[in-house]
């Protein structure tokens, strides 16, 4: 018998894809309840569970900068939105640095779920861009900003501070009162953020020595333990239990 799937994910459009990483969903087949701890990803979220063919939960995250636990009732289906760090912005027109490590509720009428056909995750996804649109602000993204998401995607983490703000032609004190102001971190902390998920590809492959990013093994394994709680080896062991979430990272 084949195994049910219980990870998918979709990219955007590309009308959103500036603002949008990718929509994803997780079930939980067991009877049980699934207990898991999340790690930080770099990306804001919306997220909501439905269980016997209704809306549970429906909440927002900030960014996280150090793990958080999250209990999946039994027999039920996480749908997650993964937001950039321009969508504060130019999509959510709203700051979301005042729920930084948290995050808030949501009202059904949000983006309209009550409403939502939640027969399959490609409908949920396609409504939801459908109401993302909606919301999205009219204004053009300025060249600065744009490059700065842009960079970020691309480099995952690989690169410094000052190597970012020279390749975009803004300063390190406009990028930093910019994030800081959004999504409630710098641009030095935003990137270790990514330097620390983009290693979890290879931690999960039994590799628990620095191989990109960290000057030696010991800040290796202080940076990975500052964002997850854990050290590379005890992820590695944990990875089919709580740590759930490096199974399914993809190295894009």
């Amino acid at each position: 018998m084949k195994e049910e799937q219980t990870y998918q994910q979709i990219k955007p459009i590309k009308k959103l894809e500036n603002l949008v990483h990718s929509f994803w969903m997780h079930k939980n087949v067991s009877d049980e309840p699934e207990y898991m701890t999340i790690v930080p990803d770099s990306y804001l979220k919306i997220v909501f569970v439905v269980q016997n063919g209704k809306v549970t939960r429906y909440f927002m995250t900030g960014l996280w900068i150090r793990e958080n636990t999250f209990t999946t009732p039994p027999n039920a289906i996480n749908y997650g939105c993964r937001l950039k760090v321009l969508a504060p912005e130019y999509l959510l027109q709203q700051e979301v640095a005042s729920i930084l490590q948290g995050f808030k509720q949501l009202d059904l009428s949000y983006l309209n779920l009550k409403y939502f056909d939640l027969s399959s995750f490609e409908k949920i996804v396609h409504q939801w861009q459908m109401e993302l649109l909606k919301i999205k602000s009219p204004k053009i993204i300025t060249g600065n900003k744009l490059r700065l998401s842009q960079l970020l995607d691309r480099a995952r983490g690989d690169a410094t501070a000052k190597e970012v703000s020279e390749q975009i032609f803004w300063t390190n004190r406009q990028i930093n009162r910019y994030l800081n102001k959004y999504i409630g971190v710098s641009l030095k902390k935003y990137l270790n953020i990514q330097k620390a998920y983009q290693s979890y590809i290879q931690i999960r492959e039994g590799r628990f020595f620095p191989e990109n990013y960290y000057y030696d093994r010991a800040h290796f394994v202080r940076e990975i333990k500052k964002h997850t709680g854990k050290a590379p080896s005890e992820l590695y062991e944990l990875q089919n239990d709580r740590f759930i979430q490096i199974k399914n990272i993809k190295g894009e």
